[in-house]
Protein backbone atom coordinates (compact mmCIF):
# COMPACT_ATOMS: atom_id res chain seq x y z
CA UNK A 1 0.00 0.00 0.00
CA UNK A 2 1.56 3.44 -1.02
CA UNK A 3 1.10 6.47 1.51
CA UNK A 4 1.58 9.82 1.05
CA UNK A 5 5.23 10.49 2.52
CA UNK A 6 7.90 13.23 1.38
CA UNK A 7 11.50 13.73 1.92
CA UNK A 8 10.83 15.76 5.30
CA UNK A 9 8.96 12.88 6.66
CA UNK A 10 11.57 10.67 5.82
CA UNK A 11 14.28 12.16 7.75
CA UNK A 12 11.83 12.28 10.67
CA UNK A 13 11.60 8.75 10.35
CA UNK A 14 15.16 8.16 10.09
CA UNK A 15 16.05 10.93 13.39
CA UNK A 16 13.26 8.98 15.40
CA UNK A 17 15.13 5.30 14.69
CA UNK A 18 18.92 6.49 14.70
CA UNK A 19 20.74 4.17 17.19
CA UNK A 20 17.36 2.80 18.50
CA UNK A 21 16.81 6.05 19.44
CA UNK A 22 19.31 6.53 22.40
CA UNK A 23 20.18 9.49 23.81
CA UNK A 24 23.73 8.96 22.18
CA UNK A 25 25.37 12.53 20.44
CA UNK A 26 24.73 11.60 16.70
CA UNK A 27 23.94 13.28 13.70
CA UNK A 28 21.87 11.05 10.65
CA UNK A 29 22.70 12.10 7.11
CA UNK A 30 20.37 13.62 4.49
CA UNK A 31 18.48 10.69 2.43
CA UNK A 32 19.34 9.13 -0.51
CA UNK A 33 18.35 6.59 -3.03
CA UNK A 34 19.64 3.19 -2.84
CA UNK A 35 18.99 -0.61 -4.65
CA UNK A 36 19.36 -3.23 -1.78
CA UNK A 37 20.99 -6.40 -2.34
CA UNK A 38 17.43 -8.00 -4.01
CA UNK A 39 17.33 -4.94 -6.11
CA UNK A 40 14.59 -3.62 -4.31
CA UNK A 41 14.91 0.42 -4.62
CA UNK A 42 15.03 2.20 -1.25
CA UNK A 43 15.69 5.64 1.06
CA UNK A 44 19.25 4.91 3.09
CA UNK A 45 20.97 7.05 5.35
CA UNK A 46 23.89 6.69 7.35
CA UNK A 47 24.57 7.80 11.40
CA UNK A 48 27.86 8.64 12.97
CA UNK A 49 28.53 9.09 16.37
CA UNK A 50 30.69 11.69 17.67
CA UNK A 51 32.24 13.32 20.60
CA UNK A 52 32.51 16.94 21.69
CA UNK A 53 36.45 16.54 21.29
CA UNK A 54 35.95 14.86 17.79
CA UNK A 55 33.67 18.45 16.68
CA UNK A 56 36.63 20.41 18.25
CA UNK A 57 38.31 18.76 16.15
CA UNK A 58 36.17 19.10 13.58
CA UNK A 59 36.55 15.08 12.67
CA UNK A 60 34.42 12.32 13.22
CA UNK A 61 34.18 8.99 13.15
CA UNK A 62 33.15 7.61 9.83
CA UNK A 63 29.45 6.50 9.45
CA UNK A 64 29.16 3.42 12.23
CA UNK A 65 25.50 2.86 11.03
CA UNK A 66 23.30 2.97 8.16
CA UNK A 67 19.12 2.62 7.70
CA UNK A 68 17.15 2.07 5.40
CA UNK A 69 13.15 3.34 4.56
CA UNK A 70 10.41 1.22 2.07
CA UNK A 71 10.34 3.69 -0.85
CA UNK A 72 6.56 2.09 -1.15
CA UNK A 73 5.38 3.06 2.03
CA UNK A 74 7.72 5.03 3.96
CA UNK A 75 7.80 2.42 6.82
CA UNK A 76 11.67 2.27 8.71
CA UNK A 77 12.69 -0.98 7.65
CA UNK A 78 15.90 -1.42 9.94
CA UNK A 79 19.20 -0.02 11.08
CA UNK A 80 22.50 -1.88 9.83
CA UNK A 81 25.81 -1.94 11.80
CA UNK A 82 28.27 -0.63 9.42
CA UNK A 83 30.53 -3.59 11.09
CA UNK A 84 28.52 -6.30 10.39
CA UNK A 85 26.29 -5.14 6.17
CA UNK A 86 28.78 -2.18 5.85
CA UNK A 87 27.36 0.61 2.39
CA UNK A 88 30.96 1.48 1.52
CA UNK A 89 34.72 0.54 1.07
CA UNK A 90 36.11 2.91 3.62
CA UNK A 91 37.80 1.34 6.73
CA UNK A 92 36.32 1.48 10.17
CA UNK A 93 38.50 3.57 11.32
CA UNK A 94 38.62 6.36 8.84
CA UNK A 95 38.07 9.87 9.72
CA UNK A 96 35.79 12.44 8.18
CA UNK A 97 36.76 15.94 7.77
CA UNK A 98 33.83 18.13 9.04
CA UNK A 99 35.43 21.53 7.18
CA UNK A 100 33.46 22.37 4.15
CA UNK A 101 35.15 22.33 0.71
CA UNK A 102 34.06 26.47 0.29
CA UNK A 103 33.07 29.30 2.24
CA UNK A 104 30.11 29.60 0.57
CA UNK A 105 26.50 29.79 2.49
CA UNK A 106 23.82 28.37 1.02
CA UNK A 107 20.45 29.95 0.88
CA UNK A 108 17.16 28.05 2.66
CA UNK A 109 15.70 28.48 -1.13
CA UNK A 110 18.59 26.45 -2.33
CA UNK A 111 18.33 23.93 0.45
CA UNK A 112 14.09 23.88 -0.23
CA UNK A 113 15.23 23.56 -4.00
CA UNK A 114 17.23 20.72 -2.69
CA UNK A 115 14.68 18.42 -1.25
CA UNK A 116 12.20 19.77 -3.64
CA UNK A 117 14.56 17.48 -5.84
CA UNK A 118 14.71 14.38 -3.90
CA UNK A 119 10.36 14.65 -3.41
CA UNK A 120 10.27 14.59 -7.25
CA UNK A 121 12.55 11.74 -7.61
CA UNK A 122 10.19 10.19 -5.11
CA UNK A 123 6.83 10.82 -6.53
CA UNK A 124 8.03 10.31 -10.00
CA UNK A 125 8.75 6.62 -9.15
CA UNK A 126 5.69 6.14 -7.29
CA UNK A 127 3.16 7.05 -10.20
CA UNK A 128 5.44 5.25 -12.84
CA UNK A 129 7.42 2.49 -10.80
CA UNK A 130 10.81 4.09 -13.11
CA UNK A 131 13.80 6.23 -11.27
CA UNK A 132 14.95 8.44 -12.67
CA UNK A 133 18.54 8.45 -12.54
CA UNK A 134 18.89 12.39 -14.05
CA UNK A 135 17.15 13.77 -11.51
CA UNK A 136 18.51 11.53 -8.94
CA UNK A 137 22.02 13.08 -9.72
CA UNK A 138 20.83 16.89 -9.72
CA UNK A 139 19.30 16.04 -6.22
CA UNK A 140 22.94 14.74 -5.58
CA UNK A 141 24.89 17.00 -7.41
CA UNK A 142 22.86 20.16 -4.99
CA UNK A 143 22.58 18.33 -1.72
CA UNK A 144 26.26 17.30 -1.81
CA UNK A 145 27.35 21.22 -2.78
CA UNK A 146 26.31 21.19 1.16
CA UNK A 147 28.06 18.83 2.72
CA UNK A 148 31.25 18.33 4.60
CA UNK A 149 34.26 17.04 2.24
CA UNK A 150 34.78 14.62 4.98
CA UNK A 151 31.19 13.24 4.01
CA UNK A 152 30.74 12.82 -0.10
CA UNK A 153 32.29 9.79 -0.65
CA UNK A 154 29.89 8.11 1.82
CA UNK A 155 27.12 10.09 0.48
CA UNK A 156 28.26 8.81 -3.40
CA UNK A 157 28.70 4.74 -2.05
CA UNK A 158 25.44 4.85 -0.32
CA UNK A 159 23.47 6.14 -3.24
CA UNK A 160 24.31 3.07 -5.34
CA UNK A 161 21.68 3.61 -8.46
Amino acid sequence: MQTEHNIRSVIKTFQMNALGGKKIPHGVSNPVFRYDENGNLIISAFVYTYSAEELRSRSVKRPSKWMAINVQTGEFIAEYDCGEKDFCTASVEAMCDLNAETDTKYSPEYTNQTLAIFDLVLRKYLKTGKFDKELNDAYMYMMLNMVSKGFKEFYRQLNNV
